[in-house]
């Protein structure tokens, strides 16, 4: 009797979709890992285990993935950010506070998810075929962020007040500008810290305590120090 053939083919005969799949999310770790000009098609393919051809079948070339990819990184992203603000359950005030929170997570994705965003963002002024979705994806989520600091501000009776989209505009570059300067250096400051900088952003727009933990380093006088 012939011995059965070992299955030992390098790469895998899968589902048409989950190979796609399985490029996409490569393309995102190894722009993640090496930066956007070092992601080849031999290192995405290598990483998907899939063979060169198969990726040609799926998508017209790298450009193609990068932007696939670009818009899955996005859309999980903004998505898992709709998740908190979205969820009923709390209050205007809670869910803001969830949304920083959700920012600067301490489990890692959110370095993680920085190193591959950065990676993006450079390409970004000169590919208008990822701006453009990027551009309609963060005006929702911006949109959704100013109903919620509207909903805080009338609760807090100074609505007339407030520019809820000022105050979005504010909290959002805040975020993208803390997490730059942990790109450059990770150990200047922690993500407690910064989590405190956007409830002190938030206090002094909203008039009104968004956590607990701000408002008593608030009344202690805390400084903040900066490792250099």
């Amino acid at each position: 009797m012939p011995a059965k053939a070992k299955h030992s083919a390098k790469y895998e005969r899968l589902d048409a979709e989950v190979r796609r799949e399985k490029l996409i999310l490569a393309t995102i770790e190894a722009v993640g890992d090496v930066g956007y000009s070092a992601t080849t098609v031999r290192e995405i393919c290598r990483r998907a285990e899939v063979s060169p051809g198969l990726l040609r079948f799926h998508f017209s070339g790298k450009a193609e993935l990068i932007l696939h990819a670009y818009e899955r990184l996005l859309n999980d992203f903004i998505t898992s950010l709709l998740d908190v603000v979205r969820n009923g359950d709390k209050e205007p005030r809670e869910r803001l506070a969830a949304f920083v929170e959700a920012c600067f997570s301490a489990d890692g994705s959110s370095e993680n998810r920085l190193a591959m965003m950065l990676a993006f963002w450079s390409e970004l002024r000169h590919t208008p075929e990822i701006r453009a979705p990027a551009t309609k994806m963060f005006a929702t989520y911006r949109k959704e962020l100013i109903d919620i600091i509207e909903q805080v501000a009338l609760i807090e009776g100074n609505a007339d007040e407030v520019d809820a989209g000022l105050v979005a505009i504010s909290l959002t570059s805040l975020v993208d500008g803390l997490w730059l300067e942990r790109s450059v250096n990770p150990q200047g400051f922690s993500l407690e810290d910064a989590k405190l900088a956007c409830y002190g952003l938030l206090d002094g727009f909203l008039f009104c305590g968004t956590n607990e933990q701000w408002l008593q380093e608030r009344a202690a006088g805390r400084n903040i120090v900066y490792h250099s």
